[in-house]
């Protein structure tokens, strides 16, 4: 055999949570630098309950992923809020059949542009989380299927 053999379960699983801690490391000062201080009163209380259980948790389950799942929806809705359409006049010369017309681009604050930049980390740990979870509820119903026959 020239090939190498698969991963066992096991060795797929550790792989899944140590990105996952990768992931993890230094997510607390990106939340307190880069997120809560954009965010209104009430949305930073569900980024610090995230900021927490990192800190102090060191497992991954559905907790974790149902409090970064909040956290993020929280940071879509700050975004949300700090986004605006404005119009833009098109310049005659490029006008054809009218008289006038309007472009719209869409603005976002200085805020709500802070945290479209540092939301990619958190999905990006989320992800991770859900993969990790997921990966052991399928070995947990596959063995769980393999003890009924």
């Amino acid at each position: 055999m020239t090939g190498f053999l698969p991963l066992s379960l096991l060795e797929q699983q550790v792989g899944l949570v140590r990105g996952v801690l990768e992931r993890r490391s230094g997510m607390g000062q990106h939340l307190r630098s880069r997120v809560i201080p954009h965010l209104s009163p009430g949305a930073q209380d569900a980024v610090r309950e995230a900021l927490e259980l990192l800190e102090k948790e060191s497992g991954v389950d559905e907790t974790l992923a149902q409090v970064l799942a909040t956290a993020i929806s929280e940071i879509h809705d700050g975004i949300k809020a700090g986004t605006f359409e404005e119009k833009v006049d098109i310049p005659q010369e490029r006008l054809i059949g009218c008289a006038e017309a309007f472009d719209t681009h869409r603005r976002l604050t200085p805020e709500a542009e802070a945290l479209q930049a540092a939301l990619p980390l958190l999905e990006e740990l989320s992800r991770a989380v859900r993969t990790a979870i997921d990966f052991a509820e399928a070995v947990k119903l596959s063995l769980r299927m393999l003890d009924h026959k």
